[in-house]
């Protein structure tokens, strides 16, 4: 696994988490492909000499037995000066529950923060800590001595919360009330952040200078993109180059194993039934097999133009259906979230369906 790979931090703005929670003094942001991270919030941990210590992260994706990655932030004046002898530990209600040295972390310069990827141990530590009610990480070397307090409460609660997004409840490979199921062997969605996961099929276009949708290695890593596989093959949202200030646009391929072809995103207009290359800022909700594309007028989110579609698995060649529009000129302060904005066009299937239930 490439060192970016451990952390999930430094997404572009546009393409922010698909859920996000606040939980006690933990924060819990997963991508569209139900990776998740957790983060402990500034308020909730410190020290006097310390304080950047509390910033911990924990990693987890939604493959079948992923394993727990843990990001350490950097300790103070890390970035000019370094210190190959440093140390952490970390101590759960007064007794030390993991230690290891810095040198041959992996570094995060992005992030500020050094990668851990050590599945066993992690784990005992990670349900050390759910069950804790307060830690102490600390830090000594050639810099210093630094340490900060951190509470506890809530990090069982985000990790049951990640555990049934990730629909790992009562299996063998849950983060906590682990139960007699195995995991399924493959999962249902991934991650997109690499060139060699493309078939030629999709990446002569994406890797291409002169395509309209270049896009760069580091870009893609950035963007949220990802696969989901359905009995009718595969569909892949990738982005469509770089992204403007609040807007990431996105194509999708649909195909099997190698063969993949650019497929359209159904839409309405005054001129009726038609197609769009490319959609922005999607959001994708695996248990209701619905993905969701948002245009916002303005980074407020009081403007734009959503678009829902359901992921229908008797369909080939391409698997989205069109349910309804949200739409909303006029950027004044109000309804802000697409949520909120007016409905613009809605399928009559759909009002039958849900009897009128806007719901999304």
């Amino acid at each position: 696994m490439a060192t970016v790979a451990l952390f999930m931090g430094g997404a572009v703005p546009a393409a922010s988490a698909f859920e996000y929670r606040q939980i006690e003094g933990w924060a819990v942001s997963c991508n569209n492909a139900y990776g998740c991270t957790i983060s402990l919030t500034p308020s909730a941990g410190g020290g006097a000499n310390g304080s950047e210590l509390a910033a911990i992260q924990w990693h987890r994706t939604s493959a079948p037995n992923a394993p727990l990655t843990l990001s350490l932030p950097f300790p103070p004046g890390f970035f000019q000066k370094g210190d190959p002898k440093g140390q952490y530990r970390i101590v759960v209600d007064g007794v030390e529950a993991f230690s290891t040295g810095i040198a041959g972390l992996a570094e995060d310069d992005a992030l500020g923060a050094f990668g851990i990827s050590d599945p066993d141990t992690l784990m005992v530590l990670f349900r050390r800590m759910s069950d804790g009610h307060s830690a102490t990480i600390s830090y000594s070397g050639g810099l210093g001595a630094f340490s900060a307090d951190i509470a506890l409460t809530g990090l069982a609660t985000s990790a049951r919360f990640v555990d049934t997004l990730q629909s790992r409840d009562g299996h063998t490979d849950a983060l906590v009330e682990t139960g007699l199921v195995e995991p399924p062997a493959d999962p249902a969605v991934w991650a997109i952040s690499r060139y060699d996961q493309l078939p030629d099929s999709i990446l002569r276009n994406l890797s291409d200078k002169n395509s309209a949708c270049y896009t760069d290695e580091q870009h893609l890593q950035q963007s949220d993109a990802f696969a989901f596989k359905g009995n009718w093959g595969t569909m892949v949202l990738l982005p469509c180059g770089p992204s403007g200030a609040y807007n990431q646009p996105y194509q999708m391929y649909v195909g099997k194993d190698e063969d993949f072809h650019r497929a359209e995103f159904p839409n309405v207009s005054d001129a009726g039934i038609t197609v769009l290359d490319t959609v922005y800022n999607v959001n994708f909700d695996l248990k209701n097999l619905k993905l969701t594309s948002v245009f916002l007028g303005r980074g407020l989110g009081d403007c734009g133009l959503a678009h829902y579609w359901k992921i229908e698995s008797q369909l080939s060649g391409n698997p989205l259906v069109l349910t309804h529009e949200r739409a909303k000129n006029a950027c004044d302060g109000t309804d802000v979230g697409a949520e909120h904005w007016p409905i613009s066009w809605r399928s009559e299937i759909r009002i039958k369906a849900e009897e009128g239930n806007d719901d999304d």
